[in-house]
């Protein structure tokens, strides 16, 4: 059975249990910290088993890359020989691709590092056996954070929103998973349609999506619409300078976006993922301006979703355009930007 190590900052994990809910059916174990650290157990020697594993995931964030113990599992992974080809960097933290992001990580170790040896210059050398190590584990990872970050920004990254099935073809691609059940498959072909010759009524294929995805669907649209509005919010302050816009991902689950005309506010917009009537189905609620900062109980629109001809579909539920329809995410990405900002934007 094949073992995955999840390489993770604690305040990302929503984005592995999504994970962690994709793979629990196709045989592959995940190995997270919160399953395989009981009480009082080392927690250095569970990160450790990083390079026993067949493959690791690494969850990319800024947070990822500022914590001390996801760096020392980076450490363990890079002692590997080619171990490239045993990573699935999952980026959150895009601007690792630029080089002076990259610059700002290395500074931001060498300084811990300096910090950490004047913290220490005031101690006597004998009381600080423990110290020590750290302390050459954060050199370790100062050293070693250009390396790294120039290896995963030369990789061709799929979007978080894709992660789970990249992973999954890539493991195919690997002979992982997808192998042969191993029961002959019979060489007997039919040579006309049975059914019809019998007048039987065929099958519906297309049954009912389960629970599980129908909620995948919903946090794939909402990750990819977010993803969207974000490519379209840089290039509007690309195309007219006056204009500036701030966002800010609370969480996996919470995006609040605040749009500024030569430095004043004329637009907040905040989207939100969650069961918002309380039922199994989860929906991606839309809030304006005075609604940003209460809860997710008040909004001006919701997405969820519907089953058409065998597709799974967003529907707008509630939208400024009063237009109960199906929708792709582009078309749902296009009736936010035209319903709920651009108006604001040409005022």
């Amino acid at each position: 059975m094949t073992e995955i190590f999840i390489s993770y900052c604690q305040k990302d994990s929503s984005y592995i249990d999504l994970m962690d809910s994709y793979f629990n059916a196709k045989d592959i174990v995940l190995r997270r910290d919160i399953r395989e650290i009981s009480p009082w157990k080392s927690i250095k020697e569970y990160m450790q088993t990083i390079r026993n594993t067949d493959y690791a995931v690494l969850l990319i964030s800024d947070k990822y890359l500022k914590s001390f113990n996801c760096m020392y599992e980076v450490l363990e992974v890079m002692k590997e020989q080619n171990y490239r080809n045993r990573i699935f960097p999952a980026v959150l933290e895009t601007g690792i691709y630029d080089t002076s992001c990259r610059v700002e990580y290395v500074k931001f170790w060498q300084d811990k590092y300096k910090e950490l040896g004047n913290q220490m210059s005031q101690i006597d050398m004998v009381n600080a056996s423990g110290l020590i190590d750290d302390l050459k584990r954060t050199q370790n990872i100062a050293a070693s954070m250009s390396e790294f970050l120039a290896l995963v920004a030369d990789m061709n990254n799929p979007s978080i929103s894709d992660i789970n099935t990249a992973i999954e073809n890539k493991l195919n691609e690997y002979g992982v998973i997808g192998k042969a059940s191993g029961v002959p498959q019979s060489k007997c072909q039919p040579v006309h349609d049975i059914f019809s010759s019998l007048n039987i009524p065929r099958v519906n294929a297309m049954t009912e999506p389960t629970d599980l995805e129908k909620n995948q669907f919903m946090t794939d649209s909402f990750i990819k619409i977010n993803e969207l509005l974000e490519q379209l919010c840089e290039q509007l302050q690309n195309d007219i300078s006056s204009i500036k816009v701030l966002v800010n991902r609370v969480d996996a689950k919470n995006v609040m976006y605040r749009f500024y005309a030569n430095g004043n506010q004329v637009r907040g917009l905040k989207l939100f993922l969650g069961n918002i009537f309380g039922g199994r189905d989860m929906n991606i609620g839309i809030s304006t301006d005075m609604l940003l900062s209460g809860n997710n109980n008040s909004f001006n629109g919701m997405l969820s979703l519907k089953f058409e001809k065998g597709q799974l579909l967003l529907y707008a539920m509630m939208s400024m355009s009063m237009n109960q329809r199906t929708m792709t995410v582009e078309e749902a990405v296009k009736d936010i930007w035209e319903s709920y900002i651009q108006p604001y934007l040409n005022r």
